[in-house]
C-alpha cells in the first residue's frame, strides 16, 4: 500500500491529482493500492482509496503499513516516516500555483533529499519516476537519534539561512 498525505492546514489538489492518476497507470496496473489523506482539497480521487481527515492512530498506521508514504514537504510526515522507517517522497507545494504562501517547500527541498529515506520530487515526472521504482526506495536506517540531528541542522538552518548547515549522519 502506499500512503498518500497532504497535512490539515492546506489542500494539495495538485499530488492528489497526479496519485490518482498514476493508480491507474500503466506502470502500476493496480500492484500497489493508493490510500490519501486529502484535506479539504476540491479533487475527489476516482481510483484511490481516500478520507478527508484521518485519526493519528490511523494516520500513523497508515505510514507504518505502507510501502512508500508520499507527501507534501512536511517535516512532521518526514519525521514521522523515519520513526516507522518507510521511505518517503516529497513534493513540494508551489506558491506559483496558489498552493502555499511561499515557497519555502521548494528550498527544503534542496536539503530533505539528503536525508537517509528521502526522496524529492517537484514535478509530476520526478514523482513517477520513484514511483516506478519503489522496490528501490530504502527507509532511514535509524529514527530517534537522526531526528535530534535533523532539529539541529533545521535550528542552524533557520538561524544562518544559508544552506552551509550540514547533515552530520542523517
Amino acid at each position: 500500500m502506499i500512503f498518500v498525505a497532504v497535512g490539515t492546514q492546506f489542500s494539495f489538489n495538485r499530488l492528489i491529482q497526479y496519485m490518482d492518476e498514476w493508480a491507474i497507470s500503466d506502470s502500476n496496473k493496480k500492484q500497489e493500492i493508493v490510500t490519501a489523506q486529502i484535506s479539504d482539497g476540491d479533487y475527489l480521487p476516482k481510483n484511490i482509496e481516500y478520507e478527508r481527515f484521518m485519526s493519528a492512530e490511523t494516520y500513523n498506521k497508515n505510514i507504518r503499513e505502507a510501502s512508500v508514504f508520499v507527501s507534501h514537504a512536511g517535516m512532521g510526515n518526514i519525521i514521522s516516516a523515519r520513526d516507522q522507517q518507510t521511505p518517503i517522497i516529497v513534493i513540494n507545494r508551489q506558491l506559483a500555483l496558489g498552493e502555499h504562501r511561499n515557497d519555502h517547500q521548494a528550498e527544503g527541498l534542496k536539503w530533505m533529499g539528503k536525508l537517509e529515506g528521502v526522496y524529492t520530487a517537484s514535478t509530476q515526472d520526478e514523482l513517477y519516476s520513484h514511483l516506478n521504482n519503489i522496490k528501490e526506495l530504502m527507509p532511514a536506517t535509524h529514527s530517534h537519534v537522526g531526528n535530534q540531528q535533523l532539529s539541529d541542522y533545521i535550528a542552524d538552518f533557520i538561524l544562518h539561512g544559508d544552506g552551509k548547515a550540514s547533515l552530520v549522519k542523517l
